[in-house]
């Protein structure tokens, strides 16, 4: 058998573990696909609204990367404590973010100021269709992480 370059040493070392970081895994698979979709999304909206499109695009992809973000990064601190806890973390980040965005979202749509300066339409479907990117970029990430299915830390007790 030939010797192995480093990288082929390193991949093999390493092919065994279990994903330290899966919240950071994913956001990264994430954040990848929003701003891959979110660039398209403004580019088409550009075209069909001009400027104000752009600026609604652009803050539609903002939005959904700042609340996503803040959901997986939640999850991502409180990675060390029980599952219980963690579910209790991940249903008060997403209970108190959907409260922001209710409460942004009832701003933004009395604001005349932005209004005039943004396209709400393509905001609303940018940040729609940067919500599927996300979500298919999580899901891929999610798809490609080494999760154990047990505990190889614990002894087992018969």
């Amino acid at each position: 058998m030939p010797p192995l370059d480093d990288t082929a040493q390193e991949h093999r070392e390493t092919a065994g573990q279990a994903t330290r970081h899966p919240a950071l895994a994913m956001l990264r698979g994430a954040l990848v696909a929003a701003v891959v979709v979110g660039v398209n999304a403004a580019a088409v909206a550009t075209v069909a609204a001009g400027l104000k499109g752009l600026w609604g695009a652009l803050l539609g992809l903002l939005m959904v990367i700042v609340f996503s973000g803040a959901g997986l990064l939640a999850l991502h601190l409180s990675r060390r404590t029980s599952p219980t806890m963690q579910l209790a973390v991940a249903m008060a980040s997403y209970t108190g973010r959907i409260a922001v965005f209710g409460g942004l979202l009832a701003i933004a749509l009395s604001s005349e100021a932005l209004e005039r300066g943004v396209d709400l339409t393509a905001l609303g479907l940018s940040a729609l269709v940067v919500v599927m990117g996300w979500m298919a970029g999580e899901i891929w990430a999610w798809s490609r992480l080494r999760v154990p299915i047990y505990d190889l830390d614990n002894e087992v007790t018969a």
